[in-house]
């Protein structure tokens, strides 16, 4: 059985080779969610294999969306929403699953997610996400019996004017998420600059929607009535591409 609470290694040998770098993780998780806003297919290519991206995929199905994974690519068919709700043991798997407030209150008008973490006292990256989908016209109540947001939007999205009071990239990506079918212009300051915001936008833009960067922390979302299927290629990981070569020329 690996031992996850020790790591040894054994240096002194020269490495050389060849290696292949895996897709972004932060992208394609994101990019999953953004596949949840059109009806049509959706292909992701170069995806990287790992524990979080299959619990995502998992989600998806739940949530009653088609998944087909081939090698690193991936086509997503989220036709109609079969539940709103986001179970509990897989919000608990992995945090980033309440992105899926966005697609979920963009095309249904309703959204049930677990709190993330549990009852913390503090601001935490919800917080920021749950007062920007607010300032959008959704309603929010927690249910601290069961631990989960019950969300609506029922006269759908608005377009708003959000600053962030702190910089959050999960809380910028779902912001963006959110406001891409919504109706009318929302503008977002204080925003995240990752590159892997550059990336979902590029995506999404390619979907249809109108998404852009105006100033390094300035993102503007003008809302469009529906988005389309497309084909996309996740790039390299940038933290994976550093470690490698860090570990060559050492």
């Amino acid at each position: 059985m690996l031992n996850l609470e020790k790591l040894v290694i054994n240096g002194q040998k020269k490495l050389s080779g060849t290696v292949s770098v895996s897709g972004s993780k932060n992208v394609a998780l994101k990019a999953l969610v953004a596949a949840c806003l059109t009806k049509e297919e959706v292909i992701i290519d170069n995806i990287p294999i790992i524990s979080d991206f299959k619990i995502m995929a998992e989600i998806i199905e739940e949530l009653g969306g088609k998944v087909k994974i081939v090698d690193h690519s991936i086509s997503i068919k989220m036709g109609e929403f079969k539940t709103i709700k986001i179970t509990l043991e897989k919000a608990a798997e992995i945090r980033a699953s309440y992105m899926f407030l966005a697609p979920l209150l963009a095309r249904t008008g309703k959204a049930i997610i677990p709190n993330p973490g549990g009852c913390r006292i503090g601001a935490r990256p919800i917080d920021r996400i749950i007062d920007g989908l607010v300032k959008m016209g959704t309603s929010v109540d927690y249910e601290s019996e069961d631990g989960y947001f019950h969300t609506s939007a029922s006269s759908g999205l608005k377009g708003t004017h959000y600053v962030f009071s702190k910089n959050t990239h999960t809380g910028t990506e779902t912001m963006i998420l959110a406001s891409v079918l919504a109706e009318g212009t929302t503008i977002l300051r204080n925003a995240a600059r990752e590159p892997e915001i550059d990336e979902l936008i590029l995506l999404l833009n390619k979907m249809g929607a109108d998404v852009k960067r105006t100033e390094t922390r300035v993102i503007v979302i003008k809302g469009v009535k529906k988005l389309k299927g497309t084909r996309f290629t996740i790039s390299p990981d940038r933290n994976e591409v550093v470690t490698f070569a860090v570990a060559g020329i050492i």
